[in-house]
């Protein structure tokens, strides 16, 4: 609805204008009437209106003098002239001062004025479609450019691409102002991300970052000054030369208070150069990793980490006690053992959280060699939390997390390896284990492998998993990415040529299966094996 305001002095003519005009049902709504300029600023002053309906002659502030208020105080307002025939020279002024339109007095017809206003109404509704295209314009090219923005500063921080003279010839395309030192990268992860998605009651990554991002901002804004950039994954850095510990804390407050989550944080050293923005985030990053001994919500300073030199702590153990205890399949002396190496690596000193990670991956490998001697392998054994050894070593994100999984897995384990040392298959049962390790590259059919063997394919499903302890499908998966495992190491082969060879037509489906076993993708696995 149009907003009008009718101004005149005579009493008369203003009720006229009221009751000879249908305002509502052409789309206005009067909001006032007032009987002099003073007055009709007041009004205009207080409320928004569109169409003032003025009379031009009028005492103490007469309509021109209204026009001229109007266009300081409300420039958007239209100003429709009431005149008389002698008043010609005051019309034009009027004009001149940007009135839109004049209308005579004595010879109005209803008719006559709906129409100038409804032409009024349509210049305020073109107008006001142009300033909301032009403010979306400028809120999308604001988002382009902050886009664009965050891109480029990703870029500088993560790829270690960029000079001194490209970090700041970013700054510059985007008038960011300068930093002086001391500059600190600071990097702030959600705790258990992969975990927290698939719960998040916001049920979309992009909102749960959203939710994230803005409790961040607003924490940010009221303590310092610089950039704070999502990452990707869970992770967000900032960048910032006015830095307060008190901030942190209070953001990771605010998250749990919130969104009921926790976040880890890394500061980097103190650096002097803006230049210097991908060794910080690295140096950031290194104190974010830290979270591996701190645990989730720690709070990790680059210049406090203290780390030994790889192998130069001795396991409680050696290989061969591990092996020794594992051939007697005794559970008292093996807990206390993995324990004792726990409880070590929390006293100190301490390896880089990486290496340290790879010493239990080797532990895992003692395990699997153990069980493959006996006929069996690791991904044979019953699922301990819905997770295989290989992944839950290489995910999980504390040492903490890390360990009460081994040890809850080690009970498994061993049943397993004693079951293992006294099982034998029915024939028919062997014969179908024999199809899958000469077929598992084929599309293989429990409906085909149980007419093979003369069973029904249900009676054949119910006695493989209770003589061999998985399904057909999980047997058939596991001697795919065992075969998968060992064409990784030649790296003449392509992912997708891998694929194929062990049986499946998507590459996408088999990287998450393999991922779901290994901890990491086939790529990454293969990086791991060449040692790069």
């Amino acid at each position: 609805m149009i907003r009008v305001l009718i101004v005149d002095d005579e009493i008369l003519v203003r009720i006229g204008l009221k009751t000879i005009i249908p305002w509502k049902e052409n789309g206005f709504v009067l909001i006032g009437e007032a009987a002099s300029g003073v007055e009709a600023l007041s009004i205009l002053r207080e409320q928004p209106v569109d169409i003032v309906l003025t009379d031009i002659r009028m005492p103490g502030c007469d309509g021109l003098q209204l026009i001229e208020e109007i266009r300081t105080i409300t420039p958007h307002t239209k100003c429709l002239i009431l005149s008389n025939h002698n008043d010609f020279e005051y019309v034009q002024k009027a004009l001149r001062l940007g009135a839109v339109d004049y209308i005579l007095k004595l010879t109005m017809e209803p008719s006559e004025l709906i129409d100038k206003l409804n032409s009024v109404k349509k210049t305020i509704e073109l107008e006001t479609e142009k300033t909301l295209e032009e403010s979306r314009l400028k809120v999308k090219m604001n988002q382009y450019g902050r886009e664009a923005k965050e891109k480029r500063l990703r870029e500088l921080l993560v790829k270690q691409k960029g000079s001194g003279h490209e970090v700041r010839e970013v700054m510059q395309e985007f008038g960011m102002r300068a930093y002086h030192a001391p500059i600190y990268v600071v990097n702030l992860r959600i705790d258990r991300y992969p975990v927290v998605l698939e719960d998040n009651d916001l049920k979309s990554e992009h909102l749960l970052s959203y939710a994230v991002a803005n409790i961040l901002t607003e924490i940010f804004k009221k303590y310092a000054d610089g950039e704070l950039l999502e990452i990707g994954n869970g992770k967000f850095s900032m960048i910032t030369d006015r830095f307060q510990e008190a901030m942190l804390a209070e953001m990771q407050d605010a998250v749990t208070t919130f969104l009921q989550l926790s976040v880890s944080i890394g500061v980097s050293a103190p650096f002097g150069d803006i230049a210097e923005l991908h060794p910080a985030f690295e140096q950031a990053d290194a104190a974010l990793g830290h979270r591996f001994y701190e645990g989730a919500g720690s709070l990790v300073f680059f210049n406090e980490l203290r780390y030994v030199e790889p192998g130069s702590l001795p396991k409680p153990w050696t290989d061969e006690q591990w092996e020794k205890l594992l051939e007697i399949r005794d559970e008292e002396a093996l807990l206390p053992l993995l324990e004792k190496w726990y409880h070590s690596i929390l006293e100190g000193p301490r390896h880089r959280p990486e290496y340290e990670r790879e010493l239990w991956v080797h532990w895992v490998h003692i395990m699997d060699g153990f069980a493959r001697r006996l006929g069996g392998d690791l991904y044979s054994v019953p699922l301990y939390n819905e997770m295989y050894p290989y992944h839950a070593v290489r995910s999980l994100e504390t040492l903490e997390d890390m360990y009460l999984w081994c040890k809850g897995w080690l009970s498994v384990y061993l049943e397993y390896i004693r079951l293992l040392s006294t099982q034998q298959h029915r024939p028919e049962i062997q014969a179908v284990l024999d199809i899958i390790k000469k077929q598992y590259n084929q599309h293989l059919k429990v409906s085909e492998l149980a007419r093979a063997v003369g069973f029904t394919e249900n009676y054949l499903s119910v006695l493989f998993k209770k003589e061999t302890g998985e399904t057909i499908v999980d047997l058939i998966t596991r001697i795919r990415m065992e075969k998968a495992r060992e064409l990784l190491k030649d790296q003449t082969y392509k992912i997708y040529e891998i694929s194929e060879m062990v049986g499946y037509g998507d590459s996408n489906y088999f990287s998450k299966q393999f991922k779901k076993m290994e901890g990491v993708y086939p790529l990454e696995f293969r990086k791991l094996y060449l040692g790069k």
